[in-house]
């Protein structure tokens, strides 16, 4: 049994992964292990998050184009140990404790070379189709995405980094917060109390975050949220642009001071993708205050261009992470302005590793308690010798 965990687990049996063969359908397969190419490291996976596109996945076999064709390794929020450096990599040493960036781009095309590789058209991403994740006992990995962590930061919190990074990039990168701003966060999810935090972290002055779930909201509270406000049901009959405009008049008024001085939120993120949610960011932000959209939802949604426009509002989408944000992300867990570990709510060995999935598509555990960050614990691996 390792520390290295936060359960107890067996050390690892060759490179067991966990695969989707087709909707509904998983298994677990010993694997070979792939050669290491120029540049590359070999980790050993021990730490992994469930995402909720992992569950989607197994659930419906696609996310938008992103579809299943063939047998897949689910899993992409993970940490490990490097156990082997591949030619070329000068940077890593074996033993080196990591965090797995999953997305690795080409490194090439304009879009790389200016910073914005997340947008790079020939990116790998784990666990998206066809590109196997990380859900096993070997990953390999390009080095530039294998994050050092610090000896006092553990596994569980490394394997953190990745949602934390979605958080740092839409918050910052994307939203440009600044210290004594107010913020108004939708859907308090991983996501959206992780960014929740994040704008804490940045010195933000009031961070607001609603939800239709009372416990939701209480757990925010005590993350971090100065405050919450569960949102209002419609009126029979009432249209949905009412609907945002008279809940942001009550939310600005509710809250008083600053906000309502300004008329409105400095930065709002959405982190739902529901439709009902945007238009309420269009009419919360204050003039040429940001919208930041981060949650996936419908392709297509009502949108308040009017009142963005008139407002000058700035939206903007954000999409995973780019350069910099999961050095940003380390430093805030490493430093204890966030507590990521505290969103774990259930924990499983990789040999549950259905339970777990189960447990995120249900939304709750076998506990019954509320779902809001599920964990696998992977077993310890042998270094291998080249």
């Amino acid at each position: 049994m390792s520390s290295e965990n936060s359960l107890p687990v067996p050390p690892a049996e060759g490179n067991m992964s966990f695969v989707l063969k087709r909707v509904h359908e998983t298994v677990f397969e010993d694997r070979p292990v792939l050669p290491l190419r120029e540049g590359e490291v070999r980790v050993n996976v021990r730490q992994t998050g469930l995402c909720g596109s992992d569950s989607h996945y197994r659930e419906h076999g696609r996310i938008g184009d992103f579809i299943l064709t063939a047998p897949m390794v689910l899993g992409h929020e993970s940490s490990g140990i490097v156990v082997e450096v591949g030619p070329g990599v000068t940077s890593h040493k074996v033993g080196d404790r990591v965090a797995l960036e999953p997305g690795v781009p080409c490194l090439a095309c304009p879009r790389c070379i200016s910073g914005l590789y997340n947008h790079c058209p020939k990116m790998v991403f784990a666990a998206t189709p066809p590109y196997d994740g990380t859900l096993a006992t070997y990953y390999n990995l390009h080095a530039a995405f294998a994050h050092k962590i610090p000896d006092h930061m553990t596994m569980e919190e490394a394997s953190l980094m990745e949602p934390l990074s979605v958080g740092v990039h839409a918050v910052v990168t994307m939203g440009q917060v600044r210290a004594l701003e107010n913020v108004l966060v939708l859907g308090a999810g991983p996501i959206g109390l992780l960014c929740g935090a994040v704008a804490r972290a940045y010195g933000a002055r009031r961070v607001v975050v609603t939800d239709l779930v009372d416990e939701k909201l209480r757990f925010a509270s005590s993350f971090c949220a100065t405050s919450t406000f569960k949102t209002l049901s419609k009126y029979e009959g009432e249209p949905e642009a009412d609907h945002a405009a008279r809940v942001a008049r009550e939310l600005v008024e509710h809250l008083g001071g600053d906000v309502k001085d300004n008329d409105g939120f400095d930065l709002v993120v959405d982190a739902t993708g529901a439709q009902s949610c945007l238009l309420l960011a269009a009419w919360a932000a204050r003039q040429r205050g940001r919208v930041v959209a981060v949650g996936m939802g419908r392709p297509e949604v009502l949108m308040a261009i009017t009142r963005i426009s008139v407002r000058e509002i700035q939206l903007s989408g954000s999409f995973r992470y780019a350069a910099g944000d999961y050095e940003k992300s380390i430093a805030l867990a490493a430093e204890r302005k966030i507590d990521v570990t505290r969103l774990v709510t259930h924990r499983y060995a990789f040999k549950d590793a259905n339970k777990a999935f189960d447990a995120v598509t249900r939304g709750t555990g076998e506990d019954g308690k509320t779902c809001i960050k599920v964990q696998i614990s992977q077993g310890e691996a042998p270094v291998m010798v080249p």
